[in-house]
């Protein structure tokens, strides 16, 4: 590229920055004049867009409201019952030539041993385990984590 050609294109862009400049100072049509943002027209317009304006106080009655002991002991209640109920299962994993870390990530979704089968398949290939898994029979529960099941599959 020559001098002159350099001249040429740094003019163009200089006159392309000027004309946007223009249309961008002098543009007035954005607001109307009457068109003044204040408290009331910004509620209305997240009224019309299907947005709840509520003031602080009416906020923190609401917030009282959802904190209500009487359903906070009914929630805890309904948490200490589930619990005991989750008694540890145990399965026998079977790995056979030609698995992949997917298809033993699903085999132990479907068994309840792990609750993500994707989750699981992505620790084993995030973690360096997909390519060390050992074929076998494992002993697993649905105690164990996401680690220990990785370890007793790889032998590592």
């Amino acid at each position: 590229m020559n001098k002159r050609n350099t001249r040429a294109f740094a003019f163009g862009v200089l006159i392309s920055v000027l004309i946007m400049g223009f249309a961008y100072f002098f543009n007035k049509d954005d607001l109307p004049e009457n068109a003044k943002l204040d408290e009331s027209a910004a509620k209305a317009f997240l009224k019309r867009e299907g947005y709840i304006v509520l003031t602080d106080e009416e906020h923190a009655n609401l917030q009282k409201s959802l904190q209500d002991p009487k359903e906070t002991t009914a929630h805890e209640a309904d948490q200490t019952q589930k619990e005991p109920s989750e008694s540890p299962t145990a399965y026998q994993l079977e790995i056979a030539s030609g698995m992949t870390p997917g298809e033993i990530a699903e085999q132990l979704e479907k068994e309840n041993i792990v609750e993500d089968a994707a989750e699981f398949g992505d620790y084993l290939e995030e973690y360096g385990y997909s390519k060390k898994i050992q074929l076998g029979t494992f002993e697993l529960t649905n105690q164990m984590s996401f680690k220990d099941i990785a370890k007793t599959i790889t032998k590592s």
